[in-house]
């Protein structure tokens, strides 16, 4: 894991505190993400602000889960061992067409997609990692759930 990426989930740790949310959940979501401290602490992080939210470490599991459950939104990086979160979310499509999922991605390369291929693969952005400040992340996650929401 970079550093870089780590310190800022640890910042994001301290910033969003240990306090449960009480009430109906905010969302569903799933994050696949090699790196799996991250997504773990990541997770942990969006449970405790209300979201309901779990990870898997590779597109594979995920199209497990995603065969099993339904999810808001995806947060996938793109570049993982085996299958990459680029042919997980085309395969999602297929498989789904407009049942699939919001998807939020990730990437540390460089990923560019023409805004016709983001809105077919419902593609509600890209952000570069390591993600930005905690407070950031945390808007996009909630406003890429509500666009999913009003679809």
């Amino acid at each position: 894991m970079e550093n870089n990426n780590e310190e800022n989930i640890v910042k994001c740790a301290k910033e969003a505190g240990t306090e449960k949310v009480s009430g109906e959940k905010l969302g569903k979501i799933l994050i696949v993400d090699d790196e799996k401290l991250f997504a773990f602490l990541l997770a942990r992080l969006l449970r405790n602000r209300g979201y309901s939210a779990s990870f898997v470490s590779n597109a594979e599991k995920a199209l497990e889960r995603i065969a099993s459950d339904s999810y808001d939104l995806v947060i996938v990086d793109i570049k993982m061992d085996g299958k990459s979160g680029y042919e997980m979310m085309k395969e999602i499509k297929v498989i789904y067409g407009n049942d699939s999922p919001t998807f939020l991605v990730g990437t540390g390369t460089q990923f560019v997609l023409s805004t016709q291929e983001m809105s077919d693969l419902k593609i509600y952005k890209i952000i570069e990692k390591p993600f930005p400040r905690p407070s950031r992340l945390f808007k996009e996650i909630e406003a890429a759930i509500q666009n999913h929401l009003q679809k």
